[in-house]
């Protein structure tokens, strides 16, 4: 693709993602990985307009209806996590242990994660359940953008009916309900020699995650991963399936 027709469409994703947010582009550095990144410049407001959007729907149509809830932006923030995950693929001791791979950036929010991997060079697939995260995720990538793809997806219930080398996945442990959900998802679609590649900040929940997913048959192994925005290091959860 020419410099000219990259820049018309990312200048048109632009457009589109200005209407409605305030957004913020800055170099990010991560090693011999560089890329420019382009996230949400102040996402409690985006937290507090999801809110308030519920507050006035609920006002014009009464309480809400049992089993409805309020689908927080959790993808408008750039968790450290991400970096961390970024950070240890870079660092892998050679760049095609991640060029020859097809990634999964699962949960992907504005795609720092799986922007780090097309950059080393794979093929990657950006999910994530809101479409507004799909939109920064192309547009963060768009330089690679001939070997990435998106697409909406429920790890609940949504199958890609394919398999990945590695499937990403950062700060997606905080909710115990989904450690089912996303261990039967891993199964079904991880390569036989593929990896688990979970970063995890050091909540409560992630403790508890280690001693889970062994007792479900997985090899875990743990590294960590310094990130300049935080002082404690990203826990950096390493999954193999052992049966």
């Amino acid at each position: 693709m020419s410099r000219s027709r990259l820049q018309a469409d990312r200048q048109r994703l632009l457009h589109r993602i200005r209407r409605r947010y305030q957004i913020v582009t800055e170099r990010v550095e991560l090693g011999r990985v560089a890329f420019d990144f382009t996230r949400i410049a102040e996402p409690d407001r985006v937290l507090d307009e999801v809110a308030a959007e519920a507050d006035l729907q609920d006002r014009l149509s009464g309480t809400r209806a049992s089993g409805d809830t309020i689908h927080l932006p959790y993808w408008a923030e750039l968790w450290d996590s991400a970096r961390g995950v970024a950070i240890f693929l870079q660092r892998q001791e050679n760049d095609a242990a991640v060029r020859r791979h097809d990634v999964l950036d699962l949960g992907c929010g504005m795609g720092m994660s799986g922007t780090a991997a097309a950059a080393l060079g794979a093929k990657v697939l950006f999910a994530d359940l809101e479409p507004p995260a799909l939109l920064f995720a192309r547009l963060n990538a768009m330089p690679w953008r001939k070997r990435v793809r998106t697409r909406r997806l429920n790890w609940q219930r949504d199958a890609l009916g394919r398999r990945f080398d590695l499937i990403l996945g950062a700060d997606i442990l905080y909710e115990r309900v989904q450690w089912p959900f996303l261990e039967a998802f891993w199964r079904a679609h991880l390569a036989a020699s593929g990896r688990v590649i979970l970063g995890e900040p050091g909540r409560q929940t992630g403790e508890a995650f280690i001693q889970w997913i062994a007792s479900r048959g997985w090899r875990l192994s743990i590294e960590q991963i310094p990130v300049c925005t935080r002082p404690k290091p990203i826990g950096i959860f390493i999954l193999e399936p052992s049966n």
